[in-house]
C-alpha cells in the first residue's frame, strides 16, 4: 500500500489491485467510502481506474477498420465485459515521492482487450487538491480505439448535493433503448445545486467538465474539473447504499459499437503509432 498525505489530504493506492484508491481524505473526514481493510475485490475500493473503455462493450465485440473484435467477459456477475482491463490487475510502482506516484501496466491483445497498451496513473497532492493523471500508450502501428476515466464511491447520498451542466443523456436505467442522446430531462438536471433523490443509473453527455460535491454535515465541498475528452458524467445511486458514484469519463456506455453504426458523440478517442494520450482529473478540496 502506497501512502500519500499532506497536511490537508490523504490518500492511499493498491498496486495489486488495479492501482485503486483505498482511502481518500480532506483534514481527516473521509471523501470517498473506506476500503475494508482484508478487501481483496477492485469493487470494494474507494475508487478504481477504467481503461481502456468505461461502461460495458455489449456482447463482447465491437467492429473497427473493418474487423470484428471479440472482448471476453471480465467478471462473472456482468454479463458484458465491464470498465476495462486494469481494474483487475497488479501495477507496477515507476516512482514515488512525497507528494505523488506513478504507476504503469502493460497489457497484451491476448488477455482482454483486443489492443497492446501500457497504461499509466500519476496521483498528485498539491495543498488541498488531489490530481489523477491517467494515459495510455500505443506501441502498435495500427491505430487504436480506446476510452478512461474513474470509478469514485462519494458518502453519504442522504445529505450530499449535487451540481454539474449536462446537455443530453446517453442512457437512464428505465430506458428501452438507448442507442442515440436525447435532451436533458427537467427531473434529472443538476444545473442548481441538489439533492439526489432518485436510484440514478446514467449517463448524461455533453458535461462541461466541472461538478461540484457539497456535504453540509461535514461542511465540506469538493470541485471536480476534468479535462477535455472528458465529455461524459455517469451518476450511479442504488436505493438505500450509503455511496452515490459520480464517474467523469470519456465515452459512453457501449461506446465502440454505436460508433461503429454511425452514431456521433460517443467519445471513442483513436491513438495512432506510438502515440500516448495523457488527461487528467482534479478533486479540490475545501470547507463549506
Amino acid at each position: 500500500m502506497i501512502t500519500l498525505k499532506n497536511n490537508e489530504i490523504e490518500i492511499q493506492i493498491n498496486p495489486d489491485l488495479g492501482a485503486g484508491l483505498h482511502h481518500f481524505s480532506f483534514k481527516g473526514s473521509d471523501v470517498l467510502r473506506q476500503t475494508p481493510a482484508a478487501a481483496e475485490d477492485p469493487l470494494q475500493q474507494s475508487l478504481f481506474l477504467m481503461i481502456p473503455y468505461c461502461s460495458y462493450i455489449k456482447e463482447g465485440h465491437f467492429n473497427y477498420f473493418g474487423i470484428n473484435r471479440r472482448v471476453p467477459k471480465n467478471r462473472p456477475e456482468f454479463s458484458d465485459p465491464m470498465h476495462g482491463d486494469v481494474w483487475q490487475t497488479k501495477w507496477q510502482v515507476e516512482k514515488q515521492d512525497a507528494s505523488s506516484a506513478t504507476l504503469s501496466y502493460i497489457h497484451k491483445k491476448e488477455n482482454g482487450f483486443p489492443f497492446d497498451y501500457k497504461a499509466m496513473v500519476t496521483y498528485t497532492l498539491i495543498q488541498n487538491q488531489l490530481q489523477i493523471t491517467l494515459s495510455i500508450h500505443n506501441p502498435s502501428t495500427l491505430p487504436m480505439p480506446c476510452g478512461m476515466g474513474i470509478h469514485p464511491y462519494f458518502l453519504h447520498p442522504e445529505t450530499a448535493r449535487l451540481s454539474f451542466v449536462s446537455s443530453h443523456i446517453w442512457h437512464h436505467k428505465n430506458d428501452p433503448i438507448f442507442d442515440r442522446p436525447y435532451p436533458t430531462p427537467a427531473q434529472w438536471n443538476f444545473a442548481k445545486d441538489r439533492a439526489i433523490d432518485e436510484d440514478f443509473d446514467t449517463a448524461f453527455g455533453g458535461w462541461d467538465g466541472h461538478a461540484i460535491i457539497t456535504y453540509p454535515d461535514q461542511k465540506m465541498k469538493l470541485d471536480i474539473s476534468a479535462q477535455d475528452i472528458f465529455h461524459h458524467l455517469v451518476l450511479y445511486s442504488p436505493k438505500k447504499a450509503d455511496f452515490f458514484c459520480l464517474e467523469p469519463v470519456s465515452n459512453t456506455p457501449d461506446a465502440f459499437n454505436l460508433a461503429a453504426y454511425g452514431v456521433i458523440g460517443t467519445g471513442i478517442q483513436s491513438i495512432g503509432d506510438g502515440q500516448t494520450l495523457t488527461k487528467t482529473i482534479t478533486f479540490t478540496c475545501s470547507d463549506l
